[in-house]
């Protein structure tokens, strides 16, 4: 068991001076900040959310979604140590880590009574009943573990992580309701939150109608993380067990009864979470329960086609990847792509979700790796601009907004309640957290939700992982962001001037993908000073014959552009934004909203300038393993 405690990412340090243009190992620091100070020491459980709309900001426990959520900040702090090296609460990691192996028995994953947490089972009591003094296993928070345990094993975590995946894939499959070739957890089997299976057993097995039943507004979505982690465990182990429940779980979340429509602002949301849309019929001669076409909470739909997209990749499923695919070009229509927004709640409001910005990520690289198509651009605009403007890193800004409002915490609830508030050192606590919900301009009455920190920050590493791949002798750059590997490193200038450097160590070939917004006719090549012809592979520059010490550049020009988007278009909620881009950064965006409660997004005036980048000094951290493939 001492393996898996073991936090500490082994790698060097190199020291350089690189472009100070964005570098997510940065981010990945600043987020380890978050997700340690975030957790509850005296517990050993996160926050689930901040509330800095407050003369006080605070921090605030939220019912068993700390639980589901708990292996999520498991899984992000090794993905950030593998990005930036840094320790920072790595012995509080550790007790974390154990504590979450203690809440796992009987194949499943517990929150257990504890007369300390009393919130522990308020999350959706309007839906589901209220709690009771019983243990339960929260189903997907089970599925979440898989992943976390997934991620352990990867670095180094041995034959007591296999045991555990084992023993929940086992459980999992043992309490699964089956009907025919499907299978599923009930979402009022248990009470408080959606598929609570109690220790005594299910309540009822009922059979969900629609996928907008519960408190979530998305009933697959709690069959999602199980789905993905039981078809990773196969992927490795072969485990007839996990295949198995695999299966069943994709061929529930592929019923056409959770598919098909698009948003009705103006529907009956009778039995509806209030930022859920009703739904119209698909437009004629569309067959979108088919297609993928979702119309309700899009993280919850996005956590579905992740699973679905795991499980069609590893058992070679082209139905599953087919729909994955239709689904996330559907979302696509959702939002503005080019700046990495995504509506969360078409017909109902304009916001995304930070939960979204790891999905939309995640999706993107794995669907190129799948090679069912080339997603790069989108992962690039969402890396560049939504998925750095929705992370918290502003302490002065939180400071002004916090001093507009009036001291908004209920002391009766805290008598009430004892140990669920924590007013010490908010701010500079929540820093590298991810905000709750975005518009396109601002963050308006600035929160977090931490399931949206987790999801944020995996964001980051997925961008990072997928930015720079290194097989053998081959180095392969998808992204162009600053990147450090044991073959290469990779500078990029951009968005001041298109210059990129690759200054190589030890590869004998380096591939680079070049954006779509660059004309090919533009660019130049230039290896160890001497230009080369240009050599193209799909959307790829290669550069072969390199010596150790030779940079590979690249170099084109990099224009400002202008587009306008409408959202949420025919409703009440319309609304059209004029972005401005120099390459696919996002350097400006109208119209805005000015008021003193509203975080301001994309103030990167900075950004506009044309010319050579600044440059700093860093540190740079090369892990010695980098997980890939979750």
């Amino acid at each position: 068991m001492d393996r898996i405690l073991q936090p500490t990412i082994p790698g060097t340090v190199r020291e350089m001076e690189v472009p100070d243009t964005l570098d997510l190992a940065d981010r990945a620091a600043l987020a380890l900040n978050g997700l340690g100070g975030n957790i509850d020491e005296s517990l050993m459980t996160m926050y689930g959310q901040i509330n800095l709309s407050a003369r006080r900001p605070y921090f605030s426990h939220w019912g068993s979604a700390e639980t589901v959520c708990d292996p999520k900040f498991a899984e992000s702090f090794p993905l950030m140590r593998i990005m930036s090296g840094s320790e920072q609460y790595a012995e509080l990691e550790r007790k974390f880590r154990h504590e979450l192996i203690g809440r796992i028995d009987e194949g499943l994953y517990w929150d257990r009574v504890n007369p300390r947490r009393p919130w522990r089972n308020s999350y959706a009591t309007a839906f589901y009943g209220e709690g009771k003094n019983e243990d339960f296993c929260t189903v997907p928070g089970t599925g979440r573990m898989l992943r976390t345990l997934l991620v352990w094993r990867e670095l180094g975590g041995g034959p007591d992580c296999d045991r555990l995946l084992d023993e929940l894939c086992a459980g999992l499959r043992r309490i699964l309701v089956i009907r025919g070739d499907y299978g599923y957890y009930p979402e009022k089997g248990g009470w408080a939150e959606p598929c609570a299976y109690p220790r005594s057993g299910w309540l009822n097995t009922d059979e969900a109608k629609s996928e907008t039943e519960g408190g979530e507004g998305a009933v697959t979505c709690m069959h999602s993380q199980q789905l993905y982690g039981a078809s990773h465990w196969y992927e490795i182990s072969g485990s007839a067990v996990a295949l198995d429940l695999a299966r069943k779980l994709a061929n529930y979340c592929l019923l056409p009864r959770f598919w098909g429509g698009v948003p009705d602002p103006a529907g009956d949301r009778t039995g509806l979470p209030g930022h859920v849309a009703a739904m119209l019929p698909d437009p004629p001669f569309t067959a979108g329960a088919e297609l993928g076409h979702w119309y309700s909470h899009f993280h919850t739909r996005a956590c579905t086609l992740r699973g679905l997209l795991a499980y069609g990749r590893v058992t070679t499923d082209e139905r599953a990847l087919e729909f994955v695919r239709r689904a996330y070009e559907f979302t696509l229509t959702q939002g503005m792509p080019r700046m990495g927004w995504i509506n969360c709640w078409p017909g109902a409001i304009n916001q995304m979700e930070g939960c979204a910005l790891g999905d939309m990520i995640a999706l993107g690289v794995r669907l190129s790796d799948a090679g069912v198509g080339d997603y790069w651009d989108d992962v690039d605009a969402v890396a560049r601009n939504q998925l750095i403007e929705q992370q918290l890193t502003d302490p002065a800004a939180l400071e002004r907004i916090a001093a507009q409002f009036p001291d908004q915490f209920d002391p009766a609830e805290a008598e009430k309640m004892p140990g669920k508030f924590c007013f010490d050192n908010i701010i500079p606590r929540s820093l590298g957290c991810y905000y709750g919900a975005a518009w396109p301009t601002n963050v308006h009455n600035p929160s977090v939700m931490h399931c949206c920190t987790a999801n944020g920050t995996q964001g980051l590493y997925y961008a990072w992982e997928g930015a720079l791949r290194e097989d053998g002798d081959r180095a392969t750059v998808n992204l162009l962001l600053n990147r450090s590997g044991r073959l290469v490193d990779v500078e990029s200038h951009l968005p001041y001037e298109g210059r990129v450097l690759i200054r190589n160590r030890a590869a004998a070939r380096v591939t680079v993908r070049v954006p779509a917004w660059v004309p090919r006719r533009d660019v130049r090549l230039r290896v160890a000073g001497v230009d080369r012809p240009l050599d193209w592979v799909g959307n790829y520059l290669v550069a072969g014959d390199l010596k150790p010490g030779d940079t590979v550049e690249l170099s084109f020009p990099v224009r400002e552009t202008t587009a306008r988007y409408t959202m949420n278009a025919h409703t009440a909620a319309e609304q059209v934004y004029e972005i401005t881009l120099r390459g696919s950064t996002v350097v400006d965006i109208a119209p805005r909203i000015i008021h003193p409660t509203r975080l301001q997004l994309y103030q990167r005036d900075a950004l506009k300038k044309a010319g050579p980048a600044p440059v700093r000094k860093v540190r740079r951290f090369v892990a010695e393993r980098v997980v890939r493939g979750w």
